[in-house]
């Protein structure tokens, strides 16, 4: 400890001596006012020594022997010291950066230069990445006297040099296809998911996109260039075809970004949605497998038959009947006559309130079909304006049993099947 401000104090000594004999110096220069070259010097020696006091990189000298005798503010604002005259260069690296520092002055002494990066430690202990540069300064014999050097910060430059790598190492690893292109549409980056994606791995790399998105979808993309020019981000689905020829449909999100050259590039993110698009197919057709089963459902509510005995069955009608509905119950009445054998067939119209040419004519070609199976219609159910109706119609219900209620029809019914029994039995 005591060696060490002996040195600082010899150091300081030896400073005032210097800063004494430049004064004097200056003194005598300015006097010999006829002398421009000296003033000229003067004026660039006190230019270089302010440069060098306001510049924003660290700057040191140091002698031969690694002990500083000087530091510009910068230096001494990286280091955390107020002073570092007569600090040995040494005291500012991590001991295990000790043989660098050795390389360094062989390197420096040989060559004149040298550079490299390290760690500074400063005044509280915490150590920072440092490139250093170094060189010799020498006096009018060519002799090494001092060695200057200059300090950068390494931090802010690694910080974004390990998020560009945590980036890439994202991107190359996503899930979705990630590229990159430029506005004619040739791709200069693509992730590993793209290349697999479209098939073509680093081949794909100076293809254009055009090349292998189908023909169909040509005009899509060049809407999406169009809102992308705008700057404007593009959402739209393309089909792509693979190098093996197989197709598949992608969903594409695209965006405009500028190079730091100013280069407008597109970005853009694709997934393959072939089993998006295959669970839609299935979950249509499954949607419409339930819409047939409703409709069977509603078409055997709106036309239902009921057996009301061995020769006789019921179809009760409610509401309006379409043409649709009208062939309905011409093609479930033959069925159940069929199906159940029947002798009699009631088609009661009692919740039909608009009875027109159509829904009558409905009612006719019913009877006739029925007969045809020999099997008898019974229209039960007509109101008074429903008869009216059929009359100004003109229809004719020729081979129609009618009756004015769904109770005389279905007792029509029963007493011709009691009847027919008893014939049986005799």
């Amino acid at each position: 400890m005591t060696t060490t401000n002996g040195k600082l104090t010899e150091l300081e000594a030896e400073n005032a001596m210097l800063r004494q004999r430049i004064n004097e110096l200056e003194a005598h220069l300015a006097s010999h006012n006829g002398d421009a070259s000296s003033a000229t010097d003067i004026n660039e020696f006190r230019g270089f020594r302010t440069l060098i006091e306001a510049a924003p990189q660290a700057i040191s000298i140091a002698r031969l022997d690694g002990v500083i005798t000087y530091a510009n503010p910068a230096f001494c604002a990286l280091t955390g010291y107020d002073n570092l005259v007569g600090l040995p260069i040494s005291a500012l690296l991590c001991d295990e950066d000790f043989p660098l520092l050795e390389a360094g002055r062989r390197n420096v002494l040989q060559e004149g230069v040298w550079c490299d990066t390290g760690r500074l430690r400063r005044s509280d202990g915490s150590a920072i990445p440092i490139r250093v540069s170094t060189f010799v300064i020498r006096d009018h014999a060519g002799n090494p006297v001092a060695v200057s050097g200059m300090f950068e910060d390494l931090t802010t430059e690694l910080e974004r040099e390990e998020r560009l790598r945590l980036f890439e190492a994202l991107v190359e690893n996503a899930p979705d296809a990630i590229g990159v292109a430029d506005f004619k549409g040739t791709i200069i980056y693509a992730n590993t998911a793209y290349k697999t994606l479209t098939g073509y791995g680093d081949r794909l790399i100076g293809m254009n996109g055009f090349d292998y998105i189908l023909e169909a979808d040509h005009e899509t993309a060049q809407k999406a260039l169009a809102s992308l020019a705008e700057g404007k981000a593009a959402f739209l689905e393309v089909h792509i075809r693979r190098a093996d020829g197989n197709v598949l449909p992608a969903a594409a999100t695209m965006y405009t970004q500028l190079s730091p050259r100013g280069e407008a590039h597109i970005i853009g993110f694709l997934r393959d949605i072939s089993a998006q698009k295959r669970a839609e197919e299935e979950r249509f057709a499954l949607q419409q497998q339930v819409i047939e089963a409703q409709r069977a459902a509603i078409r055997e509510l709106s036309t239902p038959l009921i057996p009301i005995s061995e020769t006789a069955v019921i179809m009760p009608l409610v509401g309006a009947i379409d043409s649709a509905r009208a062939q309905q119950v011409i093609d479930t009445l033959l069925e159940g006559v069929a199906e159940y054998r029947a002798e009699m067939a009631i088609v009661d119209i009692t919740g039909v309130q608009v009875v027109d040419t159509q829904v009558a004519n409905a009612l006719v070609r019913a009877a006739q079909a029925v007969r045809l199976l020999g099997a008898q219609v019974i229209l039960t159910g007509i109101k008074p304006q429903v008869a009216q109706t059929l009359v100004q119609l003109g229809v004719s219900l020729e081979g129609i049993k009618t009756t004015g209620s769904l109770q005389t029809g279905v007792r029509l019914a029963l007493t011709n099947d009691a009847s027919k029994r008893q014939n049986g039995a005799r």
